[in-house]
């Protein structure tokens, strides 16, 4: 895919821009292909391909706060995904760690630039489980030129220690 000036992939490309497809979502909305984009996939865009794409859960054209249908931002996934709210920060403690089963969606407030840990969610990855070390891992995609990886290239895909990810997850919902 495209690149920016800083070598990282152009953000905000949806399952289907990096596929180059087109795409009608439930409510009648159409998507043409993207050539900026394909190649590319945001953190979001790569949960609606596992989960809509691939696995058929509806999807929204864009926010949407039904319940019914996955939105486009991680941040409205956070708060109207299908399924269940499993945990959520209060502000004091992160979500419990005992209730992650693997599939569940896993949401952060990760922007270095926000220190209100109950502020707006800005990455959602998708909880893997154990690895071989005992470490708790998830996927997701980011802007960093592997794309979407368990790989720790822009930070460990870790829920455990004291890294961004494990110190930042927000949210855990169930589809």
């Amino acid at each position: 895919g495209y690149l920016d000036p800083q070598g990282y992939r152009y953000e905000g490309a949806d399952f289907h821009e990096y596929m180059n497809s087109g795409w009608t979502f439930p409510d009648g909305t159409r998507t043409g292909p993207s050539s900026k984009q394909a190649g590319n996939l945001d953190c979001s865009g790569y949960t609606r391909m596992v989960y809509g794409y691939h696995m058929g859960v509806p999807l929204a054209a864009g926010a949407d706060t039904s319940g019914l249908r996955i939105p486009r931002k991680s941040r409205d996934i956070a708060n109207h995904a299908p399924g269940v709210l499993v945990d959520r920060t209060d502000g004091s403690r992160p979500p419990a760690a005992a209730q992650l089963q693997p599939g569940d969606l896993v949401l952060f407030n990760a922007d270095s630039g926000d220190d209100n840990p109950t502020a707006t969610v800005d990455h959602v990855g998708i909880y893997l489980g154990r690895d071989a070390a005992g470490k708790r891992r998830f996927l997701s995609s980011r802007k960093t030129v592997n794309g979407p990886t368990m790989g720790d290239l822009g930070g460990p895909s870790l829920l455990d220690g004291t890294g961004t990810y494990a110190t930042t997850l927000h949210t855990v919902r169930r589809i």
